[in-house]
């Protein structure tokens, strides 16, 4: 296993696309001062994971991304691409190389890649504490540690010893295990006190679940109940709806009957007023006849005075002026009165016979 390439891209000085390939072997970056070396060493820390920016030479993390300068413009992100021959296997990975990106955003967000797929850090820091290297390896000696590592106390001595032997990572590993050990003793903890008042509460959870049993059966019933009643509402209803069906089917047959009735009183009416416009010439021929009779009998009620003022006047009259006619022709004359009298009351009779008889048939044909 060893690094075959390191891209970076607006990290630090690196405003463009810089590529640094690594052979098998012993590979120098030399440069004047300023030229960014200790920029490369800071790209390897800072794309294994390095969190601390102190340890990247800068104050914050977003001082990692290319600041600008009089000619070109700040970028808004910092890019930094490790490439690494895994053909022998040292990685834990199924991948003859592994690509490991990191990239930094101007606002604070970050991302990590291994072979293109997004991952975690921690997912990268477990990949690299595999193989021996990593952010927190001796691999990476920045400036002013060398001295560090010879002024070393035994302590320190220890730690580098124990980090070349590949011991931190299990250091790390059991630190983790103990953290999380820690966690559970906690969460046990408090599992226990939450049994513990649990068991306080299942009394009165007891009670309560009984009454609630109970609650719910007395619920049953009443639901029942009312089910029932609602049944039975049901039944009467529907019987009473049979029942008006029932009394409106009959007053339908009535009203049928009604207008049957209705229309055949009518086609009578029409009858009868034809019967009536019918019958009215007839009535006037009585009517006038009446009128006539009236008349003769106010003519004969005349004559009968006039024939009584002439008998009266006959019988009172001198007895030379009684002398003056003829008796004979007094009898005559008093038969043929009388002749005339019988006439007009024979014709009188039949005709006040006629008006009754009139009046009564147009009587019933106003009643029908």
């Amino acid at each position: 296993m060893h690094l075959k390439s390191l891209t970076l891209r607006g990290f630090k000085s690196f405003a463009s696309a810089t590529t640094l390939r690594f052979e098998p072997g012993i590979t120098c970056v030399v440069g004047p001062n300023g030229s960014g070396k200790s920029n490369v060493v800071d790209a390897l820390s800072w794309v294994m994971g390095e969190q601390g920016a102190k340890s990247l030479r800068g104050g914050k993390m977003e001082d990692v991304i290319f600041a600008g300068t009089t000619g070109r413009p700040p970028l808004g992100r910092a890019e930094v691409s490790l490439t690494i021959d895994n053909s022998d296997g040292a990685l834990p990975i199924d991948y003859a190389e592994v690509t490991i990106t990191r990239i930094m955003f101007r606002n604070g967000g970050s991302e990590y890649q291994l072979n293109g797929d997004t991952c975690r850090l921690l997912d990268i820091q477990e990949l690299l504490s595999d193989s021996g290297i990593g952010r927190e390896m001796h691999v990476i000696v920045g400036q002013g540690q060398l001295d560090s590592v010879l002024h070393a106390d035994p302590m320190g001595r220890r730690a580098f010893i124990e980090e070349a032997a590949g011991v931190l990572k299990h250091r790390k590993r059991k630190e983790k295990a103990l953290r999380k050990l820690d966690a559970m003793r906690a969460n046990l903890a408090r599992v226990q006190d939450l049994t513990d008042e649990l068991r306080r509460q299942l009394k009165p959870l007891g009670r309560q679940a009984a009454v609630a049993r109970r609650a719910a059966v007395i619920q049953a019933d009443l639901r029942d109940a009312r089910l029932r009643l609602l049944a039975d509402d049901l039944v009467t209803l529907r019987r009473a709806l049979h029942a008006e069906l029932a009394d409106e089917a009959a007053l339908k047959a009535r009203k049928e009957a009604a207008e049957s009735a209705l229309r055949a009183a009518a086609q009578r009416e029409a009858a009868l007023e034809e019967q009536v416009r019918a019958l009215t010439p007839r009535l006037a021929a009585p009517q006038r006849t009446w009128y006539e009779l009236s008349q003769l009998a106010e003519r004969v009620r005349g004559t009968i005075g006039l024939a009584d003022a002439r008998v009266t006047s006959a019988t009172t009259a001198p007895a030379e002026e009684r002398r003056g006619r003829d008796p004979e022709d007094l009898e005559r004359e008093a038969a043929r009165i009388r002749e005339q009298e019988a006439e007009l009351e024979a014709a009188l009779e039949a005709a006040g016979t006629a008006l009754e008889e009139t009046t009564a048939h147009r009587a019933e044909l106003e009643r029908r």
